[in-house]
């Protein structure tokens, strides 16, 4: 059995895409035939690497939807986009922070460009709970075996010291590179970072790769879950989003935004050539297209139908939180939403078993770790999926 044959296969199981990419399998987002549109740049089609025509006019509508100095498209995923970014920063030889926590990407550009990483380590989510936020070891709600282990936000203060003394040294940073929302959806205050590096004549980047779908939540009013700001608004210089992991697009579309004028576009475009397939796909521009057409009218209703199901299935969770082999008796350990994106529902405890819990109900994960899951929803999960995953969170 061939590859194609076993992807209809496994689409005909029904299972519960609780995953990227962020179209879900939708029906309701489609393209006539993929095959009759794959060309390449004839005449009257533009050209990705020297747009003047309708890629620049999608350009432009990215830039204006998102409030950007410009906004590029990015069709190897946010890899390529992290890699532009990086390169548009740093010289040879330059100081570049890096998340700990960061994207193996930004490691293969470290590498590929000659640069000199100095990584920030992140304090695990379970530290930088409150003493009176924390439950008594009695409780019930407690998992008392060990602690999530999930990465918290990087510290301005951390920053904070870590910038004076590379300074100090003669090593001030070129660039800083962090992730915001991280895979479980954990936002870091990139506006209070910003402060600190830009005097420095730092490059502030951030790796949002989860986060292209937080400007539609911004702009859809009524929204009763607590969403984080977008990350383009937050003082960035570069933001890089993956639209196929939280929007409905096809797999590899990415954006990279400019922020701000410290890099110039000429940069950027020089950049964008080096690390842009030259053979770049229309099918994945025209869904780009598709996606941007839906988040501007229909995608506001739905993400506000989709912020109340979500929310939903939280509530559903706090009333059901008596633990245990990594699900509850009654439902799911849910990660609570403060400082969070809420879209990744993240079931502490046991991850594995866990994991077996939701396969044995039709749902597939997007990662399973040792003490954790995560579930990726999207505006685009249909009804019926949600409802399968409230379902578990009540069983």
């Amino acid at each position: 059995m061939g590859l194609y044959e076993q992807l209809q296969q496994y689409v005909m199981r029904r299972i519960v895409p609780m995953h990227m990419p962020g179209h879900k399998r939708n029906p309701a987002f489609n393209m006539v035939n993929p095959y009759a549109i794959d060309i390449t740049e004839v005449e009257g089609m533009d050209d990705l690497h020297n747009p003047t025509g309708v890629i620049r006019q999608l350009m432009d509508r990215f830039r204006e939807y998102y409030e950007t100095k410009n906004t590029y498209l990015c069709l190897n995923g946010s890899t390529s986009a992290n890699m532009i970014a990086i390169a548009c920063a740093c010289r040879r030889g330059d100081v570049i922070v890096t998340d700990a926590n960061a994207h193996r990407s930004v490691a293969h550009a470290v590498d590929l460009l000659g640069l000199k990483s100095v990584r920030i380590v992140r304090p695990d989510l379970d530290e930088q709970v409150k003493p009176q936020d924390k439950l008594k070891p009695d409780d019930p709600d407690t998992n008392n075996e060990s602690p999530s282990h999930i990465p918290g936000p990087i510290r301005p203060e951390d920053v904070k010291d870590m910038f004076h003394h590379l300074a100090t040294a003669g090593r001030t940073p070129a660039a800083i590179v962090i992730t915001s929302p991280t895979y479980e959806g954990v936002v870091s205050d990139i506006r209070a970072i910003a402060d600190i590096v830009h005097p420095y004549g730092t490059v502030v980047i951030v790796d949002a790769a989860h986060g292209a779908h937080l400007t539609l939540a911004a702009r859809t009013a009524g929204c009763r879950m607590d969403w984080p700001k977008p990350p383009t608004t937050m003082d960035a210089d570069f933001v890089v989003e993956s639209m196929h992991k939280t929007l409905p697009t096809l797999t590899q579309t990415a954006l990279l935004h400019r922020c701000s004028d410290r890099i110039d576009d000429a940069t950027v475009m020089n950049w964008h050539d080096v690390f842009i397939t030259s053979s770049p796909s229309y099918v994945l521009m025209a869904s780009m297209d598709q996606c941007l057409t839906w988040m501007e009218g229909p995608g506001i209703d739905a993400f506000r139908v989709y912020d109340d199901r979500l929310r939903k299935i939280y509530e559903a969770a706090e009333k059901t939180r008596v633990r245990r082999d990594g699900m509850h008796r009654a439902g799911m350990n849910l990660l609570r939403t403060e400082n969070r994106d809420p879209s990744k529902l993240v079931i502490c405890g046991d991850g594995e078993q866990a994991a077996i819990a939701l396969r044995n109900n039709g749902i597939e994960p997007e990662r399973v770790e040792k003490s954790y899951v995560i579930l990726m929803t999207g505006a685009a999960d249909t009804a019926e999926n949600l409802e399968r995953v409230t379902a578990l969170a009540l069983s």
